[in-house]
């Protein structure tokens, strides 16, 4: 009988768990594609960026593209409903500016994505489980 109880009780922890994890990807979550994002943390750190830098969009025909520090940048990816995403050849204009190592560092991050999460107005993007950078909807 007891064996009974804690199968009943291990059932109902586990709905509850996953009626939790449905509400959290509810329909107030932005959509990636269509959606202006905007880097607001990268590789662990808060950054401090002008509103009209570092600004990306996804289009639905897998292109994305936007502004770095002074740069245009763009190139391919691909998602899925699952959450995979992945960056194909990035590429970008090659004017000067002050922060351009932090476009480097960004292309760098899209190259080893394996994975997004939005979550209401934030788009997190991971490579392997581990956080790489955040932005949010502009």
């Amino acid at each position: 009988m007891k064996i009974f109880y804690g199968a009943v009780v291990m059932t109902l922890i586990a709905l509850m768990f996953a009626g939790c994890c449905a509400c959290r990807k509810g329909k107030n979550n932005l959509p990636l594609k269509g959606t202006e994002w905007h880097l607001m943390r990268m590789m662990g750190r808060d950054l401090a960026i002008d509103g009209e830098q570092f600004v990306f969009t996804f289009s639905e025909d897998g292109q994305f593209g936007g502004t770095g520090a002074c740069n245009r940048m763009f190139g391919e990816y691909k998602s899925d409903a699952k959450g995979a995403l992945t960056f194909g050849p990035i590429a970008s204009t090659r004017r000067m500016c002050p922060d351009a190592n932090l476009e480097t560092e960004f292309s760098a991050v899209l190259s080893r994505a394996t994975h997004y999460e939005v979550d209401g107005n934030i788009l997190m993007i991971f490579s392997n489980g581990e956080m790489q950078a955040i932005l949010m909807a502009k």
